[in-house]
């Protein structure tokens, strides 16, 4: 069979994921607070208005969030165990159930009963759930305390446990267990005291759609925060570049490119100035030849810049390094041939050569000699001619052996050219040092640079600072190379484009200005400047306005996000779905099951049950009218009638589930509803033979109602009583009260006590068991009187009930008078015996022992057993003569 809450999963998963997290939170929670809506809203964000990741990313609705959509299973409650930091109670408390017919459970106010059904709420999933709160009074601030409990059920016969924590996933199957309670009945009244058909689910839909236009609220306050001045743009409207850019001004609108126009150069600003003053020229051509000039002599500049340049460059430091590297090489050299041409015999007795021997006059003599030698001296031997008898070409004494070894060394060292070496390089060290001191490092002249000063400020300035820097560059590789130490820290030269490309820009700078001047003189031209400089206004215009600008476009874009938000949060589809889902799960049976319902709770005013067959404000409802009047239901209907009609749609509701499971109702019956308390007790009898039925209540006279119910359909229950032991609340006693038993529960409770009392009493009672005796008789004699009114009577007249039973009056009639006076004679000894009589000392009456109250116990026992079977036959007769004239009738 399908159902409403299946349609509505199955539409859900068509939803945005924000709204699927929306509805999982109404049907766990029935509302969303403020921390709920501002997640949802930051989820509509990231999903439709381009926002950051929302910090908890959306949960969608599934089956197992929604109470009423479990497994489809039979489920029954068996027993609630191991419940931990549950409101006061001390750990460990426990509540079982039986799995079949009805449980009471009656407990007064602040007895604990509350903190068992919030339990079972929660575990449950009522519609409409408060936390579980641990104890108030034990654990510090942030101490965690999360309830728990163990909840074993039967799910279709077997057996399961849950384990049970507050904020932990849900169970499935014991989302079958349905809970009606007082929030449960304002969930089918669409508004305060004004009642309406809401089955389980158009209520959340009602909420979603309540949810989503409060975030619509939000966001529409968000966006009219965003202050958008469109008179900003105003002033730089026009036929420009920037003009057609900000002509719609908005979301849309090119930032990007608007930040690239407002970027300006020094050398547009320039050119702001110059075109001013160029189109106000009206004789262009002087000032057009005075710019000529002055470029030609800057591209000279530039010429000497280049070549002043190339002696205080990185590369010419280190070249001069380079120099001195091979100066010292060289002379090292040198020293080594030195030494060897000085060297001495094999005994290292070194010759005295003469002063100067290897220098540049020594090796011209050597060379002259050498010629002297092969061209006419030795013709045919190389030089020097060293063999037994040769002589010395300039002594022409013959060479002996040290001789002969000195010419060998001499011609070793000058084939060697270490000499020559270190003179070479040593003379291109000092031509290459000469370069540098020599070199022009100046290359303005001083009018140049001083009509640089007026014209073009910037470049006087690097002019300067180059120069400046040129000649420290200078003064430190002249120093250094005279000291031959490179560690003092080098001057640094300007970086960027060099002097002498500056000086070429600038030449051609002034070429174009001075083209431009001439141009002016043009018509046409002289548009074309006009247009130049309304694009460089606009821009300059546009620098100063870029800020401003650049949050107007911003603004705008979060403006049109925000509106893509808001057009996401329309309700229409929703309200359409609660319309269709209205029509058909909303139905004619339902309408019935309804009515039936109504009366069975003994509602006597007529009710049509009919369907809007609109949506107003994302509300699809059934309103309940009043025949023969067309004036609201809610102001004819009291708040009890309104209280039963809710009752009557849970009912409807439950007999239209699939399975057979468990429900609870926490305090049903209020003073509300009291007159209704019958019916309605009745009702719950009726439904605790078809499942098992839970009841928490604290009201006694509805627990005397349902005892009556009990008694009328031949039905038992299962009773159990909560109240305080051990200090504590939440404590579990089988059975009732004291106050809430009938008369014959009485008395076997009366029983036990007065066998416990003739196990230890002799045959002089003490003090302490005369006390226990007395009591026992006081409640043999309360016990009495109500059987009198249950059974005697036949209850044909209740305390705190405004009815009375004519039909149960014919049993009154009819005791054996034997009966009357043994039943009598009890209730004097329960008089006499009782310590709510004060009685003289001299008139004691020995008080009656253990056996006596037995024996009493039994008899007054015998005596209800007579009047109960009395009253069944008299009951039985009263159906059959009802039968028999309801078969008259209908012969008739």
């Amino acid at each position: 069979m399908e159902t409403l809450i299946g349609d509505l999963l199955y539409w859900a998963n068509d939803l945005k994921p924000w709204q699927q997290d929306a509805l999982r939170r109404l049907f766990a929670r029935g509302e969303l607070k403020a921390a709920d809506l501002n997640e949802l809203v930051a989820m509509v964000k990231e999903a439709h208005g381009d926002g950051p990741p929302s910090s908890i990313p959306p949960d969608p609705l599934a089956a197992n969030h929604i109470p009423g959509a479990g497994s489809g299973n039979s489920v029954q409650l068996v027993s609630l165990s191991e419940l931990t930091n549950v409101n006061a109670f001390p750990d460990g408390r426990a509540l079982s159930f039986e799995p079949s017919g009805l449980t009471v459970l009656f407990g007064e106010n602040g007895a604990g009963k509350s903190g068992y059904a919030r339990v079972l709420k929660n575990a449950c999933r009522a519609r409409r759930r408060e936390p579980v709160q641990s104890n108030a009074f034990t654990g510090g601030a942030g101490h965690a305390q999360i309830p728990s409990a163990k909840i074993q059920v039967l799910v279709d016969g077997n057996a399961k446990e849950v384990s049970w924590v507050q904020g932990g996933n849900p169970d499935a199957d014991l989302g079958n267990v349905s809970v009606y309670d007082s929030a449960c009945a304002r969930d089918y009244i669409e508004m305060e005291g004004e009642p309406g058909f809401q089955p389980y689910g158009l209520g959340h839909l009602n909420r979603l759609v309540a949810a989503q236009r409060e975030m619509h609220r939000i966001l529409t306050d968000e966006q009219n925060a965003i202050e958008l001045n469109p008179a900003i743009f105003q002033p730089l409207k026009g036929g420009t570049a920037v003009g057609a850019l900000v002509e719609n001004p908005g979301a849309g609108t090119n930032i990007v490119e608007l930040r690239r126009l407002a970027t300006m150069s020094e050398a547009d600003l320039q050119r702001i100035d110059f075109l001013e003053g160029a189109l106000r020229e009206l004789n262009p051509e002087p000032k057009a030849r005075a710019l000529d000039a002055l470029a030609d002599r800057l591209g000279l500049a530039a010429e000497r810049a280049s070549s002043a340049l190339r002696y205080v460059t990185d590369a010419a430091t280190a070249k001069l390094k380079g120099l001195h590297q091979s100066k010292r090489d060289a002379d090292a050299a040198y020293e080594l041939a030195q030494r060897q041409l000085h060297g001495g015999d094999q005994d290292g007795v070194q010759d005295k050569l003469l002063l100067g021997t290897g220098n540049a006059v020594w090796q011209t003599l050597y060379k002259a000699a050498e010629a002297f030698s092969v061209e006419y001296a030795y013709v045919g031997h190389a030089f020097p001619h060293t063999s037994s008898g040769a002589k010395c070409v300039l002594c022409q004494a013959e060479l002996g052996p040290d001789a002969r070894s000195r010419m060998e060394r001499f011609a070793t060292f000058v084939a060697g050219q270490a000499g020559a070496h270190a003179i070479g390089t040593n003379q291109t060290l000092v031509e290459a040092l000469g370069k540098i001191r020599d070199a022009d490092l100046e290359p303005l002249d001083k009018p140049t640079l001083e009509e640089l000063a007026g014209s073009l400020p910037s470049l006087h300035a690097l002019v300067l600072d180059t120069v400046a820097a040129w000649n420290a560059r200078r003064t430190w590789l002249l120093d250094s190379s005279e000291r031959d130490d490179w560690s003092r820290p080098e001057p640094i030269i300007p970086t960027g484009d060099p002097l002498d490309l500056q000086l070429r820009n600038a030449k051609a700078k002034l070429k174009e200005e001075a083209s431009t001047l001439r141009k002016s003189v043009d018509p046409k031209e002289r548009g074309k400047l006009q247009d130049e400089l309304r694009e460089l206004k606009a821009r300059e215009s546009l620098r100063g306005l870029l800020p401003a600008i650049e949050q107007f476009v911003l603004g705008s874009v979060k403006r049109e996000a925000l509106s893509r938000c808001l057009a996401a949060l329309n309700t229409q589809g929703i309200s359409t779905k609660m319309t269709a889902l209205a029509k058909k799960h909303v139905t004619t049976a339902l309408a019935v099951a309804m009515n039936e319902e109504l009366s069975a709770l003994g509602y006597k005013r007529k009710v049509r049950p009919t369907l809007d067959g609109k949506t107003s404000d994302g509300k699809t409802k059934m309103t309940l009218q009043i025949e023969g009047t067309k004036t609201d239901a809610h102001r004819v209907l009291s708040e009890g009638e309104q209280r039963a009609m809710a009752l009557a749609l849970f009912l409807a509701e439950v007999s239209f589930q699939g399975h057979h499971s468990t429900v609870i109702f926490d305090d049903p019956s209020t003073s509300l509803d009291h007159r209704h308390r019958r019916r309605m007790a009745q009702r719950l009898v009726a439904l605790a033979c078809e499942r098992q039925v839970l009841i928490f209540t604290h009201d006694a006279v509805f627990l005397s109602e349902i005892d009556m119910a009990l008694k009328k359909s031949g039905a038992s229950a299962t009773y159990k009583s909560i109240g305080w032991g051990d200090a504590a609340p939440g404590h579990v006693e089988e059975g009732l009260t004291w106050e809430t038993k009938n008369c014959s529960m009485r008395l076997m409770e009366i029983e036990g006590v007065a066998k416990a009392i003739k196990t230890t009493a002799g045959d002089y009672p003490s003090e302490g068991d005369a006390q226990r005796i007395a009591e026992a008789y006081s409640k043999v004699r309360g016990t009495i009187e109500r059987a009198i009114r249950e059974e005697f009577l036949s209850n044909t007249i209740q305390p705190f009930s405004d009815a009375v039973s004519v039909e149960s009056f014919g049993i009154v009639v009819g005791h054996p008078q034997d009966e009357v006076d043994s039943l009598m004679d009890i209730y004097d000894r329960a008089c006499e015996a009782t310590f709510a009589h004060d009685t003289p000392a001299e008139r004691q009456l020995p008080l009656p022992d253990a056996e006596q109250l037995i024996s009493d116990i039994n008899l007054t026992l015998e005596l209800v057993r007579k009047a109960a079977a009395r009253r069944r036959a008299y009951q039985t007769q009263r159906g059959e003569r009802t039968k028999a004239r309801k078969k008259a009738f209908a012969g008739a």
